[in-house]
């Protein structure tokens, strides 16, 4: 109703009407503005008067933490206490307790101590001796300071306690609690004290409670004398006094309220929160226990009278404002918009009309003027536009089919390509194929080097594999580092082999991408037409689960789709799911560890870690079944996580039962170490178990040094920096990185399995062993050998000089209570 009562307006009324509106509704912003305005103020002040509360609070926290550590100083420099701690660490006997001599000493102790919390106004003061047993306490009370020191009867203490205005010591009950025990708590480790004082927060009911930590040792820091704690309470007495100075409510508790948000104390920004009649916030200090929760409010009624005197004041200006306005609006719109606008809406009419001829231009000097003018040149433009759009649509159709990065056919034209290929084949009564070619480990290249470089890398293969393929082969790039190639008119499989053997072959090669030069391998899959699949659909999807075979028979090879590798795909689903379930639970992993022999003495100089999986779902599981597949979909890194948390646990179980040996071996994934939280990853790791990182060595494929030996280099180094070991497992199983042992920081090498086997009876093996061996020791390297089964292995080995021996003839891997027993009967 209201669209067709407006649309009966002429041009006129309607843009008087738009005027009218536009100032009231600007009328009603501005009076809106000012209004928020106000109150905005008034809320940055309270702000501003809570963040200063807040800030004296932790001003207080600050003065009162150095009060605590200048309070406990003096127990280094008192030669007087010192001597008597001295006197009760030397001769105290819990069960023969000369309460004589020693009771003396400690009231001498506790008057001390009450002249020193006295001294620094602090609340409470203790004192424990090298054994940590509490020997006087001083603690504030509403009747006065109460002093306390423990004696001892038959071995069990006894606390005798007088306030500061007695004379005599009581025997009295001891009310312990978890601010003053008669053990010392340690809420650090000593490690942390060194020369120094530290101070912790707690929570004692809604009171903060701050406590400085001193220890006193001996000279050479090995021996603990004395451990003296001060405390201080910030208590709801102090928090009042600071609301009368401050003019506001502020209180702490323990337990916060749920319509506050919570800041740390020490942010130093705070968030304001309205409720009902007064502005609020709230800060915390996190305790050992549990946080402390601060609030400051304050009254809202003051803003309240203030809007409302200056929202009667600001309506009665805005209204006669908006009077006037609109007054002189009327005045000047008729003259100078009006009339003009209605001679250039009859000029715009003529447009629509498809009437092009040249119009009286309106004659305003203003933008109105210049809009006539253009109107003029309408049809003109029009035309040319409707040139440069069928131009356009040609551009766009042609980008639509091609791939921007390579310049090669993309998704919609390759699959275009391949129906007319099918016609074609159905006429001939000749084959086609589809090769789904993807490239191997691309992620980590994008992910170490970066996507520009990756981008270079596509086109570098791009550009290669054209020169590769024959003019009647099509290439096309379909997403990512993936490539379908259509190969036509061939009559049987093995007419594709060449092709497929010259396109493995392409990657032989490194390519030069920047200042780069990277080595990747591609992984190819074929499906055939008609017997693989009689649509576009199909034979894209079984070359690309042909692909995926490749890749999980080991990479840089092709294959061929076949009716079985239905079931592999299946089988490969299965065993996904099983693994992420068992990430899940993390109760299906268990590792097992083997022995590394001296070649040299015939003892046990450490052990390699190996995972093992027992799942629900499929049953025991060896690492070649799941490893490679947790790589390829990144499940390694939590796998790894537990590995090296698990080691790291069990060796330390090891070194506390007496089990003894230099390093642990852990096999690291290059997915691993190109994880930008790998470190972080590794200090948890040592952190939960207290393990030290030169009791680790990490094994490394040569693999991940043929990738991106810069970053390789960076990595290693980085982890040599934390003294752990390195060492390069299967070394010379493929990869050339002879280049780069001068530079990196490698401590041993490992000879594959593949090399022992046949040792001493193959030729090749020998002078393989040797020459690893010779290259070990040129480079003062340690050289480990894996897979030793037999005495003659053992014996050539010993005889060319390898340092450790890993195989069957010792021992196979072991479980943990296996291995104490091995290690106790070797």
């Amino acid at each position: 109703m209201f669209q067709t009562f407006y649309h009966s307006f002429n041009l006129k009324t309607k843009l008087s009407f738009i005027l009218v509106v536009s100032t009231l509704v600007l009328s009603l912003i501005a009076g809106i503005y000012f209004d928020n305005f106000l109150r905005k103020n008034f809320v940055n002040a309270a702000q501003e008067k809570i963040e200063y509360a807040f800030a004296h609070i932790q001003i207080d926290l600050d003065k009162a933490k150095i009060d605590l550590k200048k309070g406990i100083a003096f127990i280094q420099d008192d030669e007087m206490l010192l001597a008597s701690v001295e006197l009760i660490n030397s001769y105290q006997d819990k069960i023969n307790y000369d309460a004589v001599l020693l009771d003396e000493e400690k009231k001498h102790i506790a008057d001390e101590l009450l002249s020193r919390v006295k001294l620094s106004q602090n609340n409470d003061i203790a004192l424990y001796d090298s054994h940590e047993d509490l020997i006087a306490y001083v603690n504030k009370t509403p009747k006065g300071y109460y002093l306390t020191y423990v004696s001892y009867e038959k071995g069990k203490p006894v606390f005798y306690s007088r306030y500061e205005d007695e004379y005599d010591y009581l025997q009295r009950p001891f009310d312990p609690h978890w601010l003053l025990s008669y053990k010392h708590i340690s809420y650090y480790t000593q490690k942390d004290l060194g020369q120094n004082s530290i101070i912790t927060y707690h929570r004692f009911n809604d009171d903060l409670v701050l406590k400085a930590h001193k220890s006193l040792f001996s000279q050479k820091q090995k021996h603990l004398i004395a451990h003296i704690e001060m405390s201080r309470h910030i208590t709801q007495s102090y928090l009042k006094a600071l609301s009368d100075d401050m003019r506001m409510s502020i209180w702490s508790t323990e337990k916060p309220k749920s319509i506050t948000m919570l800041h740390p104390l020490e942010k130093g920004s705070f968030e304001l929160i309205e409720e009902k009649n007064h502005f609020i916030s709230s800060a915390t200090v996190k305790t050992k226990n549990e946080e402390i929760v601060f609030y400051a409010s304050l009254h809202a009624s003051e803003l309240e009278e203030t809007l409302l005197e200056n929202r009667i004041t600001f309506f009665v200006l805005i209204l006669s404002l908006t009077l006037l306005t609109l007054i002189l609006l009327r005045i000047l719109f008729k003259k100078t918009v009006a009339q003009p606008l209605q001679s250039l809406m009859k000029q715009i009419e003529n447009i629509e009309n498809q009437d092009y001829s040249e119009y009286k231009v309106i004659r305003t000097g203003d933008e109105l003027e210049t809009i006539s003018k253009n109107v003029n040149r309408l049809a003109f433009t029009i035309q040319e536009r409707e040139h440069s759009l069928l131009k356009s649509q040609k551009e766009l159709e042609n980008l639509s089919n091609t791939d921007s990065l390579t310049n090669l056919p993309n998704r919609r034209l390759f699959n275009a390509l391949l129906q007319h290929g099918i016609s074609r084949v159905l006429r001939t009564k000749k084959h086609l194929a589809v090769i789904f070619l993807d490239l191997d480990q691309f992620k980590q290249i994008n992910d170490t080097l970066g996507h520009n470089i990756g981008d270079i890398l596509l086109q570098e293969v791009a550009l290669r594999l054209r020169k590769t393929l024959r003019e009647s082969d099509t290439l096309a790039r379909i997403g990512g580092d993936e490539f379908n190639i259509l190969i036509e008119g061939f009559d049987h499989h093995s007419d594709l082999e060449p092709i497929l053997s010259k396109i493995i072959d392409a990657f032989h090669l490194s390519f030069l991408c920047g200042e780069h030069e990277i080595r990747t391998s591609a992984s190819l899959g074929i499906s055939v037409f008609p017997e693989d699949g009689e649509s576009i659909s199909d034979l894209i999807k079984n070359a690309d689960l042909a692909m995926y075979r490749s890749k999980d028979t080991g990479r840089n090879r092709y294959s061929f789709f076949t009716k079985e590798l239905g079931h592999i795909i299946e089988n490969r689903s299965k065993v996904l799911h099983a693994l992420k379930n068992a990430i899940e639970k993390g109760d299906e992993f268990t590792l097992l560890y083997q022995p590394k022999i001296s070649a040299q003495s015939g003892k046990i100089v450490a052990v390699e870690a190996l995972i093992r999986w027992n799942s629900h779902i499929l049953g025991w599981m060896t690492p070649d079944r799941f490893i490679h597949l947790a790589e390829e979909t990144g499940l390694i890194a939590p796998i790894g996580l537990w590995v090296l948390q698990q080691s790291s646990h069990d060796f330390m179980q090891l070194r506390s039962q007496g089990f003894f040996f230099p390093y642990i071996a852990v096999n690291v994934s290059a997915i691993q170490l190109e994880k930008h939280d790998f470190f972080e990853m590794l200090n948890t790791a040592f952190e939960k178990t207290e393990f030290d990182p030169q009791w680790l060595e990490i094994e490394i494929t040569e693999s991940y040094l043929a990738t991106n030996a810069e970053h390789a280099l960076s990595t290693l180094e980085k982890l040599r920096t934390m003294n752990i070991k390195i060492a390069i497992d299967d070394f010379g199983t493929g990869y050339s990185s002879l280049s780069y042992l001068k530079k990196l920081p490698v401590d041993r090498l490992k000879i594959d399995k593949s090399f022992v086997d046949d040792l001493p009876h193959s030729s090749e093996g020998v002078a393989i062993t040797r020459a690893i061996i010779a290259l070990a020791k040129t480079f003062n390297l340690s050289i480990t050998a894996e897979g030793v089964e037999t005495k003659e292995q053992l014996e050539f080995l010993q005889e060319a000089g390898c340092d450790e021996i890993q195989g069957y003839y010792y021992a196979k891997p072991l479980t943990l209570n296996e291995l104490k027993n091995f290690i106790s009967n070797h």
